[in-house]
């Protein structure tokens, strides 16, 4: 059963939506620097990845994750 929660999101959030192939072998402290680091979604994605992937880790699942960079729609007003 997948976890749910809602949150707002705000222009400069990054989101990360994993499976426990990726925050079941990295510790959080890697995934925050990496998710900090300044690369784009689809760097960071691929970033991730190998940290899971990372020999001595042994993933034990799947690694799917999404990274998601809140961004201000230049064509409507903010609230």
């Amino acid at each position: 059963m997948p976890d749910l929660s809602l949150h707002e999101g705000r222009p400069g959030d990054r989101w990360l939506l994993c499976a426990d192939g990726l925050s079941a072998v990295v510790p959080e402290p890697e995934l925050k620097r990496a998710l900090a680091a300044g690369s784009g979604p689809e760097q960071t994605v691929r970033t991730l990845a190998a940290l899971a992937l990372a020999e001595g880790r042994g993933g034990p699942d799947d690694v799917s994750c999404v990274v998601a960079d809140v961004v201000r729609d230049a064509d409507r007003p903010v609230r």
